[in-house]
């Protein structure tokens, strides 16, 4: 096997496309945009067997005071999981061959990573692939992440007699027209960003979004894919979702916070997201199962639990470096010299 930079976007976007396991956030377009609004140096690498392109990894780094990190994705771009992405012929492999190729995988990126020498290198893994013992055995940490998924094969109504009875009732007074709320779809990111900096702030966080023109660009990239949705009462705006639609998943990716009415808003929200999934044959995807506060009423929409993981290895520095991202930048505005950000 053979490790290379990939320059080309056809050849990286045409892998992504036809891989079963990448996702938007794989795509060059989100690549090049993330690396524009962080800071960070993507690093597009590309794994070869002979001539053949069997996996993708994008890496951000980020160098300061002579200390490198690598991340994938890197912090304040609110994507949730990114890594490695296998061809599409790796499922037809067997037990024996995936083992092989992850075995090799995990040898030509950690020799790519250590010529950066980096204190701090965190990959957070797709869904999709659980596979990670390679990397656990070559000295790397494992944390378990959870994200919710509802599979939409079933019909409506069933799928809607799966929901908890509180949420049924609630949504029963939007179907039945005794709460005139409506979704509607804009391109317009301000009402969002709004919605999103006040819910932060009442919280005494920071705004983890890197900014409004990241998302700007990333609407005008993949404007078949990414949607932004509001809810009106009248015409007040009254909650939002920023969803993606991409290879049979309609995810629910930012933009729900508890809104400051009494009306079942983000109920109102998950269902028509629900519905639109329904009707593109795709499952739907609500991320903050990791959350406990807010893990509570996402499931009550019945969804599976999903685990992704992510794999990471630090040193001395690089422990003290995200204790300072955890502990304070992520808290305030105030820490900016962290090499996280």
């Amino acid at each position: 096997m053979q490790i290379l930079t990939i320059e080309d976007s056809l050849i990286w976007d045409e892998f992504v496309d036809k891989s079963p396991y990448a996702t938007l956030f794989h795509k060059w377009g989100f690549l090049k945009t993330i690396e524009k609004h962080t800071g960070y140096t993507l690093l597009p690498y590309g794994m070869y067997v002979q001539e053949k392109l069997v996996c993708i990894f994008p890496v951000f780094l980020k160098t300061q005071y002579g200390m490198s990190v690598m991340f994938s994705p890197p912090p304040g771009t609110g994507v949730p999981y990114m890594g490695f992405v296998m061809s599409s012929d790796y499922d037809g492999l067997t037990q024996s061959g995936k083992e092989n190729r992850l075995k090799e995988i995990t040898q030509e990126i950690t020799t790519a990573f250590a010529e950066f020498s980096p204190i701090y290198v965190s990959v957070q893994l797709i869904p999709a692939f659980t596979d990670i013992r390679e990397f656990k055995w070559n000295g790397y940490l494992v944390e378990p992440l959870f994200t919710y998924s509802l599979i939409t094969d079933a019909p409506l109504d069933d799928i809607f007699k799966g929901f908890s009875r509180s949420t049924k009732h609630l949504l029963r007074k939007v179907i039945d027209n005794k709460l005139t709320i409506e979704m509607r779809e804009s391109t317009d990111l301000l009402p969002l960003c709004e919605i999103l900096s006040k819910r932060y702030e009442d919280q005494g966080l920071r705004f983890p979004l890197i900014s409004m023109e990241y998302l700007k660009d990333l609407l005008r990239l993949y404007p078949d894919n990414i949607k932004l949705y509001y809810v009106y009462e009248g015409d007040n705006i009254i909650g939002s979702d920023l969803a993606i639609i991409y290879k049979k998943k309609v995810i629910s990716w930012m933009g729900t916070p508890k809104p400051n009415v009494s009306l079942p808003v983000n109920d109102f929200i998950f269902w028509e997201l629900i519905k639109i999934a329904k009707d593109a044959n795709s499952a739907f995807v609500i991320g903050g199962a990791d959350t406990r506060q807010i893990c509570s009423f996402k499931s009550r929409f019945n969804p599976s639990l999903e685990t992704n993981y992510r794999i990471f290895r630090r040193r001395k520095t690089g422990a003290v470096a995200e204790w300072a991202y955890l502990n304070v930048y992520k808290k305030t505005s105030l820490f900016k010299c962290c090499l996280f950000q």
